[in-house]
């Protein structure tokens, strides 16, 4: 299982078996904004072990693709300079949506990880609902791939902002709803479970409300299978994720909420 994998499930995860009710219902307004600016830290823990291995960003602003005011979306992920030395990871995410309602338009990944390369291109088709998707792993040539396409898909940082529209007032404690996430050359399903409002301890930021959500942990290399991945949102309007626990083979990894600005 390689680091990617590990980042991806920092915020979503993936299940084949479970049953969900659709999209997650949302409202009209969005509680983000041109230059909204997001820095999370990467953590493991692992008995006394805890520390930080990275930094997450996340950025936002407003630009126009083919011609229409459109979102563009920029997560970028660094390997920490300590651990740089041992395994250097550098991930860079770029998503275009519609100012409308969402709906991706192009998706990019450049990825470095100890060594290993990978790209992709995405561009989605919406009339023809599937995603022409051009694929390169460890440079060894761009490989076409034609991926089906329906309403509930998205790829990383759309999937972020999407999540972040959601209507508290038709959703109830349990309800769980099914999307749908893309990345490199295969599409997963990902079913959400909401479990309602609780008190979070933000790393070196106290006791925040937050809405907390769950799935299940895809089983493999790093991860048993049968476990929870958790994850929070800040229960303010904003919906900014606060922190997420992913379970591993050995430890935990941890992202919290380090810098946010609206």
């Amino acid at each position: 299982m390689r680091w990617k994998l590990l980042i991806l499930s920092l915020l979503i995860s993936v299940t084949v078996n479970g049953q969900g009710k659709g999209c997650i219902p949302t409202r009209e307004e969005y509680p983000f904004r041109d230059g909204e600016q997001i820095t999370l830290s990467l953590m493991y823990k692992w008995g006394a072990v805890n520390t930080e291995v990275g930094l997450a960003y996340i950025d936002l602003d407003t630009l126009r693709f083919n011609g229409e005011p459109s979102f563009h979306v920029n997560f970028r992920v660094k390997s920490a300079p300590f651990f740089d030395l041992f395994f250097k990871m550098r991930e860079n995410f770029h998503s275009w949506l519609t100012i409308a309602d969402l709906k991706p338009l192009k998706f990019t990944r450049d990825t470095y990880e100890g060594g290993y390369t990978a790209t992709n291109l995405y561009n989605y088709d919406w009339p023809n609902n599937v995603i022409h998707a051009d694929v390169n792993f460890n440079g060894r040539g761009d490989e076409h791939y034609e991926i089906p396409l329906h309403e509930c898909a998205y790829d990383l940082p759309a999937l972020i902002f999407y999540l972040r529209t959601m209507d508290l007032s038709r959703m109830k404690v349990g309800d769980k709803y099914r999307l749908s996430f893309a990345i490199d050359d295969t599409i997963f399903d990902v079913v959400l479970t909401f479990h309602g409002r609780e008190k979070l301890n933000v790393r070196k930021m106290g006791k925040r409300n937050a809405l907390l959500f769950t799935c299940s942990v895809v089983q493999g290399a790093m991860f048993e299978g049968d476990q929870e991945l958790k994850f929070w949102f800040s229960d303010d309007g904003y919906y900014v994720p606060l922190g997420v626990m992913a379970p591993l083979r050995v430890g935990a990894c941890w992202c919290w909420l380090k810098q946010y600005k609206p």
